[in-house]
């Protein structure tokens, strides 16, 4: 069976992300880290092999190893209700994805944070008018 480097390399390839991108979404500081990973000199805590999996919407049998299929899909297991947790995937898709587009146009920097700035505007917003709602009931 493929090992976890071999894993990790074919599944950022298919993506078309470099070991940088990769890095800078699994939240990593040293893209080294990411690197030493995909050369088989470290391994991932089974905290970090969970953010992979999520990541490559791959289970962590998978990227281990133990499994040969990647049929599991984390994330049609773990769908939540929260729109919290949507809108932060939205902001964290702005920051990190190449070629954004709005309205089929390439999008400047400028509109990602002013769309950022303004998913926390009405986040907050939401969750205080919620809160107060709550209290009423």
């Amino acid at each position: 069976m493929p090992k976890l480097s071999h894993r990790l390399t074919i599944l950022r390839e298919q993506k078309g992300w470099t070991k940088a991108e990769t890095a800078r979404r699994l939240s990593l500081n040293a893209t080294s880290t990411y690197g030493n990973w995909e050369y088989g000199i470290r391994e991932p805590d089974i905290e970090m092999l969970r953010h992979i999996s999520m990541l490559f919407d791959v289970s962590v049998d998978y990227l281990v190893g133990q499994k040969n299929d990647s049929d599991y899909k984390p994330s049609e297991v773990e769908k939540n209700p929260d729109i919290t947790k949507t809108l932060e995937q939205i902001r964290q898709d702005l920051r990190f994805e190449e070629n954004v587009q709005l309205d089929a146009q390439p999008i400047r920097p400028e509109v990602v944070k002013f769309i950022d700035d303004t998913i926390i505007f009405l986040l907050n917003q939401a969750q205080s008018l919620n809160t107060e709602l709550r209290k009423k009931d």
